[in-house]
C-alpha cells in the first residue's frame, strides 16, 4: 500500500507562518480598500493617494473629533439606559373600590405571663423545686423577646439548668410554653367602629422582635410552624369609619406596615403606647405599580422585582422585599451555624437551634444582620406604603385611653412606573448619534466585520499567489537612498532622466510678428498693444544666475527644466 506524504513540523510550522504574513498582508489590502470605499464621513480622503499629508492629517484630526464626540454621547446615553430608564408619574385612570386595611402589630413589652412561666417551669424543668424554679424562670421569659442581641443573655441564664431537660423540647416550644394570652395583651378592640373580639381577629407571631400580636398579617406563628391566615380585612368608601381602635392592657410597641409584607427585623416601631395614653394616628396609603413593558429591563435597571419573577425557598408565595431579607439571614445562619434560630419560620430538613448553638449565633450575630450580604433584595415592582400624617398622644383622658389607627383620606392616588428609555429608543439614539457625526449605520458595522474578516480571509486563499509575489517584492525592494551632499538642487547639475520637481512649467516666449494683423480682423485697440509692449520684455530675457564655477552643459531650455530662472 502507498504510504501517506507527511510534512515534516518544521514545514507545517514554516507554512503555519507565511499564512500569517499574507494574511497580515490581506488586512492591509483590505485596510486601504475600506478606507477608500468606505461612506463614512471623511474617511476616504484619510488613504486617498496624491493627496498632501497636511489635508490628511486634517481630515484625520475631523474624523477623529467626530469619533470622541460620538462615543462620549452614546456612553451617556447607556449610562442612562442602564440607572434611570424608567419614570414615575400619577395613575390618572384609578378608582378604589375596597382597600386592604394595614398590618397593624402590637408586640407588648413583657412578651410573657408571669405565672404561667414560673407554673410551667416548676412542672417539668425544676422538678417541683421552688428554688429551681426560681433560677429557671428568667431564662424561659427571656425566650418570648430572644432575638439576636439577647442571645448571650439566654445562653448565660441556660447554663444552670440540665441539658437533657432542655433538650426535651425545641427552643420554639419552650418559648410558646410561656408567652402572654391574647386575652391578657388586649382590653377591647373596634374595627370600622363596630365592636370585633380582639384574639379572633390578632394572631400570635413570633419573629425577632419577640411574641407579637398582628391585625391583617399574612401568617401565624405556632411552636411548629408559621401558617398561612385567611382573607384580609378590606374597608368600603361606604363604610362607617375607615379606622381600627384597640386599647393594649401594657406598655407595648406598635408597627403598621402593608398586608403584602412579612414581619421583621426591618421594621421599627412608629407608635410606644403607655397607659394612660390616647394615640390617633391618621395614616395616608401609597401604592406604586409598574407596568409589564419594564419586564424588558434587567433588575438591576428598573431595581424592582415582580412578585412572580423570583421563587423564593422559604417564602414561595409571591415575592417581597421584607421576604427576601429574611429569607437571607436564615440562610446565612444555617450557612455558619448549621441550623435555624428559633425566632425564624421553621424549615423541613433544618435543624432547629438549641442552646448549645447560641454561642455560634452570637459570635457571627454581625455578619447574619449585614444587610450588605443581601444586595441582591430588590424592593418589589408593587409596593405599597402606609405613611402617618398625623400622630396625636393625649394623655390628660384617663377614661378614653387606647390606640386609634384611621385613615386621613380614602385613598384616591396611585402611582405608576413605566418605560422612559427603552431598547428600541436606546437603538434609535445610538444611531442618530452615529450617523450625525460620523455617517454610519448598520450596515457599515456589518461592511466592517466583512472586509476585515470574510474578505480578507477569502483573498489569503484566492489571491494566495500574488500576495506572495507583493510581500516578496516589498521585501527585496531596496531601502531608498539618501542624499548626504551638502549642495543646492537647484544648482546641481541635472542628471539625465531627471524629472523636474516644481510644478510650474517654463513657457516658450512667444515670436515677434510685425506688421500682423489682428486674427479676429483689423488691427489692435490701443490699450492692447501698450499691454504687448509692456509685457513683451518678460519672454525676452530670462533670469538667470551665474553658474558659480558649477560645470555647465549645453542642455535644451525645453526638455530639461531650469529652477534658476523663478529665483528672485
Amino acid at each position: 500500500m502507498p504510504q501517506e506524504k507527511r510534512h515534516p513540523p518544521e514545514s507545517r510550522r514554516q507554512r503555519g507562518l507565511q499564512t500569517l504574513v499574507i494574511f497580515r498582508r490581506s488586512l492591509i489590502y483590505q485596510t486601504k480598500e475600506f478606507f477608500q470605499n468606505s461612506t463614512l464621513h471623511g474617511v476616504r480622503y484619510i488613504a486617498e493617494t496624491g493627496r498632501p499629508i497636511g489635508e490628511k492629517f486634517m481630515w484625520f484630526c475631523f474624523t477623529s473629533i467626530g469619533a470622541v464626540t460620538a462615543l462620549v454621547i452614546i456612553m451617556s446615553l447607556w449610562e442612562k439606559f442602564q440607572t434611570n430608564p424608567t419614570i414615575t408619574g400619577l395613575d390618572t385612570d384609578f378608582h378604589n373600590q375596597n382597600v386592604v386595611f394595614p398590618t397593624t402589630v402590637v408586640c407588648p413589652e413583657a412578651a410573657f405571663d408571669h405565672e404561667k412561666t414560673y407554673e410551667k417551669v416548676y412542672n417539668t424543668l425544676a422538678n417541683y423545686d421552688e428554688a429551681q424554679a426560681q433560677m429557671y424562670t428568667p431564662f424561659l421569659r427571656l425566650l418570648t423577646s430572644l432575638n439576636f442581641e439577647s442571645i448571650r443573655d439566654a445562653k448565660v441564664l441556660s447554663q444552670p439548668i440540665p441539658q437533657n431537660l432542655l433538650d426535651a423540647k425545641t427552643i420554639r416550644e419552650w418559648a410558646f410554653e410561656g408567652h402572654i394570652s391574647c386575652e391578657n395583651t388586649f382590653v377591647s378592640c373596634k374595627y370600622r367602629d363596630e365592636e370585633i373580639p380582639c384574639c379572633d381577629h390578632f394572631e400570635p407571631i413570633y419573629t425577632e422582635h419577640g411574641f407579637c400580636y398582628a391585625f391583617n398579617s399574612r401568617f401565624k406563628s405556632t411552636a411548629t410552624e408559621d401558617v398561612k391566615t385567611g382573607a384580609p380585612h378590606d374597608l368600603y368608601e361606604t363604610d362607617k369609619k375607615w379606622a381600627l381602635f384597640f386599647v393594649p392592657n401594657s406598655t407595648s410597641s406598635i408597627f403598621i406596615f402593608s398586608n403584602e409584607e412579612y414581619f421583621g427585623s426591618d421594621f421599627n416601631a412608629q407608635i410606644d403606647w403607655s397607659e394612660p395614653q390616647l394615640v390617633e394616628v391618621r395614616i395616608s396609603k401609597k401604592n406604586t405599580y409598574t407596568t409589564d413593558d419594564a419586564r424588558q429591563l434587567s433588575i438591576g435597571q428598573r431595581k424592582c422585582i415582580f412578585s412572580d419573577e423570583v421563587k423564593l425557598n422559604y417564602f414561595p408565595d409571591a415575592y417581597t422585599f421584607s421576604s427576601c431579607m429574611k429569607q437571607c439571614r436564615m440562610n446565612k445562619a444555617i450557612k455558619l451555624c448549621k441550623c435555624n434560630p428559633p425566632f425564624y419560620k421553621p424549615i423541613a430538613n433544618v435543624p432547629m437551634c438549641m442552646v448549645k448553638d447560641f454561642d455560634c449565633l452570637d459570635e457571627f450575630k454581625t455578619n447574619i444582620t449585614n444587610i450588605k450580604d443581601c444586595l441582591q433584595c430588590e424592593l418589589s415592582c408593587s409596593k405599597t406604603v402606609f405613611n402617618i400624617d398625623k400622630l396625636i398622644k393625649i394623655v390628660d383622658r384617663p377614661e378614653a385611653e387606647g390606640v386609634l389607627v384611621e385613615f386621613l383620606t380614602w385613598p384616591i392616588i396611585r402611582y405608576k412606573r413605566e418605560v422612559l428609555f427603552g431598547w428600541v429608543d436606546l437603538l434609535v439614539s445610538f444611531g442618530g448619534i452615529a450617523s450625525l457625526f460620523l455617517g454610519f449605520s448598520l450596515l457599515s458595522g456589518v461592511e466592517i466585520i466583512y472586509y476585515f474578516t470574510l474578505r480578507a480571509c477569502c483573498m489569503v486563499y484566492k489571491n494566495r499567489k500574488e500576495l506572495y509575489e507583493i510581500e516578496e517584492q516589498i521585501r527585496l525592494e531596496p531601502p531608498p537612498k539618501i542624499d548626504l551632499k551638502l549642495t543646492l538642487k537647484s544648482h546641481s547639475k541635472p542628471r539625465v532622466g531627471d524629472l523636474p520637481s516644481s510644478a510650474v512649467l517654463k513657457v516658450k516666449p512667444a515670436e515677434e510678428s510685425t506688421g500682423q494683423q489682428n486674427p479676429l480682423g483689423g488691427y489692435p485697440r490701443k490699450h492692447e498693444k501698450d499691454y504687448a509692449n509692456r509685457t513683451r520684455n518678460y519672454y525676452k530675457t530670462p533670469k538667470v544666475l551665474p553658474d558659480y564655477g558649477y560645470a555647465s552643459h549645453a542642455r535644451s531650455p525645453w526638455t530639461t527644466y531650469d529652477h534658476s530662472q523663478y529665483m528672485p
